[in-house]
């Protein structure tokens, strides 16, 4: 049985995400609401403290009553005033939060269904080209090909999109998942790239997290690698995680390898937004585990650690 579970196997700061935070209006809202009350509390502290010293004037035989009745209204009116103004000011960015969080629940409910909506009918189109292909597999058709390639890559860059847009509102529900039997699965997506899966192990993960963090590796090392291999091997880490290293035999990257997986960072003219990589961190973090990549003589090396053990 899945077990649902929002802070992952390992520790609850993990489970943070440090560009999309859903938690930031809530955040934004207990500040104003802390500066508000911080702010009118000092307010009047200073109005009492003002009459306090009026009272202590008045007590002195040189003061008249005119001169304290002439301070006693500048504090009430200067003290009043700016009271009026942290007041408004506090209320007015209440206000704006306010409105602030509506638009975005309204955003984030139109771009899942949006998304799913463009999901749906992007499985549609790519079975109805792997049928057409099917039927022509007598007369190879550079079109069907092509055409069921588009699709996977908008799928999954959809599939991202989503991710990204819900982050770590969604929850995970962590499973005991077979990594063979999961890159079986997917990687017929991928007819240009031979996926070799050397060892199996069995993670304690979310299946569609996974899933995710396998498409993304694979779609780099076809895309922006140009590979035609990709090797799985897995290995035990410590007790309680196993290592996955993908090695592909493309043309590998040349560049500071930490800002792989920041995100809309573009290394190239024809690199893509860095969604990929980050969603995989993200995700690998998510569920207690990390990513490094790796130098490697040929190809390029990307290892994910998550909790498991070896079969």
């Amino acid at each position: 049985m899945p077990v649902e579970n929002e802070t992952g196997p390992k520790d609850n700061m993990k489970n943070q995400s440090p560009l999309i935070d859903r938690r930031r209006p809530s955040l934004k809202l207990i500040a104003v609401v802390i500066w508000l009350v911080l702010s009118l509390a000092l307010a009047g502290w200073w109005l009492l403290f003002g009459l306090q010293q009026l009272d202590k004037i008045a007590g002195l035989q040189n003061a008249t009553a005119h001169d304290i009745l002439r301070q006693h209204r500048m504090l009430m009116s200067e003290g009043g005033f700016l009271f009026a103004l942290l007041l408004i000011g506090g209320v007015s960015l209440l206000y704006y939060i306010l409105i602030e969080v509506n638009r975005a629940k309204q955003l984030q409910t139109f771009f899942a269904t949006f998304t799913h909506d463009l999901k749906t009918s992007l499985a549609s189109l790519r079975l109805q080209a792997e049928a057409l292909e099917e039927d022509l597999k007598d007369q190879p058709n550079k079109l069907t090909k092509r055409i069921i390639k588009d699709t996977v890559r908008l799928e999954l860059q959809l599939n991202n999109s989503l991710i990204l847009a819900q982050n770590d509102n969604s929850r995970l529900f962590f499973e005991e998942v077979s990594l063979k039997k999961s890159l079986e699965h997917m990687k017929i997506q991928w007819s240009e790239l031979e996926v070799e899966i050397k060892s199996d192990c069995s993670l304690m993960v979310d299946s569609r997290a996974l899933e995710s963090i396998c498409k993304n590796i694979i779609q780099n090392a076809l895309i922006h690698g140009q590979a035609r291999t990709l090797v799985v091997r897995c290995k035990a880490y410590d007790l309680a995680n196993v290592q996955i290293d993908f090695l592909d035999d493309g043309k590998g990257f040349q560049g500071k390898t930490g800002s792989l997986s920041k995100l809309f960072v573009r290394h190239s003219t024809t690199s893509g937004t860095g969604i990929g990589l980050y969603l995989v961190r993200n995700l690998c973090e998510r569920m207690g585990g990390s990513l490094e990549f790796g130098d490697s003589d040929q190809g390029f090396l990307v290892s994910v650690i998550l909790p498991g053990k070896m079969k």
